[in-house]
């Protein structure tokens, strides 16, 4: 083979490297008659028909309807009986006393009790209903992540696929200098070792992929799961802050206050201060009405007897309060101090975390822009430069294999960048509660 053939094969070969490694940025192209599974359809598929939430829903019906049920006045009660019957002739008009007694008793509770225990229900409730949108963000968090990954592997696989490709070509190359005595086996050995581990990358990802399928499938099922998915990547663009306000704690617990978690517990101290005014109530004495009517018989001889109508009350006398209600409202006032230490903390903790989130992203898109501008351009000079020179007799092959893997390490760095921001930006939609894709 001559001289120019070889620079014939080589010219062809750098041609294979500029359209292949241009197919990374068409990849998203493919087109498919099969339905597109999109994140906004994970999200609302994740969210429908989820039973945690549901449960969730009956816990707060059901807690709304015994507010109600609990600030009701007990049942009265019904008294019927038989005063003062002769045991001898068991005669109504014998004597004097004997009665037919009808009569009707009401309990009140002390204080405002019904009052608070309604509130106090009403607050379970809230507190429920926030623990149900913390579920719901979570959830949305999840399988956010998950989308992402599988859209990243998934990208990696088309990449590394389209490389093989080029490593194959080099192959072939190589194989036809070796046949003429113009390459040695090294460079042969070294082109099919590459596409060995090529290989062995897809066989890794390909699990990587089916095991992120199967985990998405928990929350929309296995036949979305297996959907292909869309084209197109979420923005969420109002993640977008300035590098300055993640420092600006001011700004930062506005949004934390918000959250599911906080409000929860804001709702957990409220129903903590209603048990404290539950027991301040007990001091108060309840108090119960007895009202009765007794019927009497008329006298043999004919004479006329008066009924009777009795009223009466009970009142409760809390007078032994020293080691019942003081220590109920002593244990009620310290579980209170207890969640406002605990709620401090979670704001703390949600603090740091949106913190860290809001510099790593910030970190991420210095990184993505360092790729786009130096690295990603470089990565693919560098491949195009060791052909030349391996064309020319300046380089060998091993120089070519390696900047070649550079190149492609290069492109799913670039691809992985791109994926964790959109993480973090998922991250930062989890602590700010916000739901919807604003992007």
């Amino acid at each position: 083979m001559s001289h120019d053939s070889i620079k014939s094969i080589f010219s062809a070969a750098i041609s294979i490297v500029l359209v292949i490694f241009g197919q990374f940025s068409k990849a998203d192209n493919i087109t498919s008659s099969t339905p597109v599974l999109s994140i906004e359809k994970v999200e609302r598929l994740a969210l429908e028909n989820e039973p945690g939430i549901s449960s969730q829903d009956w816990q707060v019906r059901s807690l709304s309807e015994n507010a109600i049920a609990e600030s009701q006045l007990p049942d009265p009660k019904i008294q019927l009986g038989l005063i003062n019957v002769p045991t001898d002739t068991y005669d109504f008009d014998q004597e004097n006393m004997t009665q037919i007694k009808l009569g009707v008793s009401q309990q009140f509770p002390a204080g405002n009790t019904l009052d608070v225990k309604q509130k106090k229900i009403e607050k379970q409730a809230l507190s429920i209903h926030e623990r149900k949108e913390q579920r719901k963000l979570t959830i949305l968090k999840t399988v956010r992540l998950t989308y992402l990954e599988i859209y990243y592997l998934e990208q990696a696989k088309l990449t590394i696929l389209e490389n093989k490709k080029l490593f194959s070509q080099l192959t072939d190359i190589v194989k036809s200098l070796y046949s003429v005595g113009k390459n040695n086996q090294q460079d042969l050995i070294r082109s099919q070792l590459e596409i060995s581990r090529l290989d062995d990358r897809i066989v890794r990802i390909d699990k990587k992929i089916k095991a992120q399928r199967y985990s998405l499938a928990r929350w929309i099922g296995i036949e979305n799961s297996q959907l292909r998915l869309a084209n197109k990547l979420p923005e969420w663009e109002n993640t977008e802050l300035k590098e300055s306000i993640y420092e600006d704690e001011e700004t930062l617990v506005k949004q934390l206050l918000k959250h599911p978690i906080i409000k929860e517990m804001d709702y957990k101290m409220e129903e903590t201060r209603q048990d404290i005014s539950l027991v301040k109530e007990s001091y108060k004495p309840g108090w119960g009405l007895n009202i009765s009517y007794s019927y009497r018989e008329d006298s043999p001889d004919g004479i006329e007897r008066s009924d009777f109508i009795t009223v009466g009350t009970s009142i409760d006398l809390p007078v032994f309060s020293a080691k019942r209600q003081d220590k109920k409202l002593l244990s009620k006032e310290y579980k209170y101090q207890s969640l406002k230490d605990e709620r401090v903390e979670l704001l703390r903790n949600l603090m740091s975390t949106l913190q860290q989130e809001y510099s790593n992203r910030n970190q991420i898109i210095k990184r993505n822009q360092l790729y786009q501008t130096l690295l990603l351009p470089q990565a693919k000079q560098q491949a195009e430069a060791a052909l030349l020179a391996y064309q020319s007799d300046r380089g060998d092959f091993a120089d070519v294999m390696r900047a070649h893997i550079d190149n492609l390490n290069a492109l799913l760095d670039n691809m992985r960048i791109t994926i964790d921001l959109l993480k973090t930006k998922s991250n930062i939609l989890y602590l700010t509660s916000s739901f919807s894709n604003e992007g």
